[in-house]
């Protein structure tokens, strides 16, 4: 087998192992027909390998796409949907399956999304911060963080953690029982973690110099 075919074949099976896939619910996910994956699948160094169109829909559903340099030399990157306050809602309103399903329609649907070079798992989500609350730690409004949802990672003392309100996302320093502003504005104040609406855990940011 050449190393295309095994970039590919490691890519699906990897995939459909992490999210408990079959080749059948993939496929309807991307929108593509079964056969596509199954062919491949069945006989990996002489099966028909799927079209680039394929591989992509595969790949925005899956949110990773195959990794045909040296994996050592490149490290895996992976993909999460940038979303709204509004979505965000929604989506802590799930449960851990159909959550899951809610961020790869996210991202099968056109969502803009957020390139991290770390692991994600198949909940984490990005939101652009949109107050001053933790300037003074280098976190200002529009950066981007990418979250991981409490189920997945439970917060420590010091992390970043994310709520969203009305229309408003602000970032605090976990600090039980408080969330703790570190910003320069006398405005932001302490907040009792037990009356906020907590997003999820900071892991990652970017930050867009030029529009």
């Amino acid at each position: 087998m050449d190393d295309t075919r095994r970039a590919i074949l490691r890519w699906m099976t990897g995939v459909m192992e992490a999210q408990g896939w079959s080749a059948g619910a993939w496929a309807r996910q991307a929108e593509v027909t079964p056969t596509n994956i199954t062919r491949f699948l069945r006989d990996p160094a002489r099966g028909s390998v799927p079209s680039a169109e394929t591989l992509g829909r595969l790949a925005r559903v899956a949110g990773s796409e195959p990794r045909f340099l040296d994996e050592t030399a490149y490290t895996p990157v992976a993909r999460v949907p940038l979303l709204s306050v509004e979505q965000v809602r929604a989506f802590l309103e799930l449960g851990r399956r159909a959550g899951e399903s809610f961020i790869a329609a996210a991202l099968s649907g056109g969502a803009r999304g957020i390139a991290v070079d770390r692991p994600a798992s198949r909940r984490a989500f990005a939101l652009t911060i949109a107050s001053s609350s933790l300037n003074a730690a280098g976190v200002l409004p529009d950066d981007c963080v990418v979250l991981e949802p409490l189920d997945v990672l439970a917060p420590q003392a010091g992390d970043v953690v994310v709520t969203v309100g009305d229309g408003t996302v602000c970032g605090y320093r976990f600090f039980p029982p408080h969330l703790l502003p570190v910003s320069t504005d006398p405005g932001c104040r302490p907040t009792p973690i037990d009356r906020a609406n907590v997003a999820g855990v900071a892991v990652h940011i970017t930050r867009c110099l030029r529009a």
